[in-house]
């Protein structure tokens, strides 16, 4: 488990697509239509925790859908993050491990070394990106979002950025 310390500030659509440009973050389609959705922008300062985290860690060792996930961590330290979480985590942590596996087309599953950010989906609609995730492929630093169905289930493997509850730990400030 990684902890990392971020700080959220209030941003336009425009504002946060022109940092990730002028920063070298690549984002995909799926990361602008969520960043782009009304409730996206973040609504003032604050300093959050957030935790790296597997999902065999939080002891699901089946893996879980983001709904199981949501529920399972109501009982724990954790919570899902606000939904510019994913943007602020990006710009913050620069030294994220890259993947082994820089091309993935067509199998539906978590990239290696990729942190999907759990967040509350914003629409219901599957078509829609359900969030965010960063990954580190080839040195390039991606934002990117994601599409599933309610019955899609990450493996235990995969890892997920939580919200720490209370901020009680002691984080790596990045």
């Amino acid at each position: 488990m990684r902890m990392i310390q971020i700080k959220r500030e209030t941003l336009t659509e425009t504002q946060a697509l022109q940092t990730l440009k002028e920063r070298g973050i690549q984002i995909n389609h799926y990361a602008e239509q969520f960043i782009s959705h009304p409730c996206f922008s973040a609504r003032g300062p604050q300093e959050m925790t957030t935790a790296i985290v597997s999902l065999q860690e939080l002891g699901l060792n089946c893996g879980a859908s983001i709904y199981e996930l949501i529920h399972f961590i109501k009982e724990t330290q954790y919570c899902p993050c606000p939904w510019d979480t994913g943007y602020f985590l990006r710009l913050a942590w620069t030294d994220q491990p890259q993947s082994r596996n820089s091309i993935l087309t067509g199998t539906h599953s978590s990239p290696d070394q990729a942190v999907t950010v759990l967040s509350e989906p914003l629409e219901r609609d599957d078509d829609f990106p359900k969030g965010l995730y960063l990954r580190n492929v080839d040195g390039d630093l991606w934002l990117r979002g994601y599409v599933c169905d309610a019955s899609y289930r990450f493996g235990s493997d995969a890892l997920f950025a939580l919200a720490l509850r209370g901020q009680q730990a002691n984080p790596d400030v990045i």
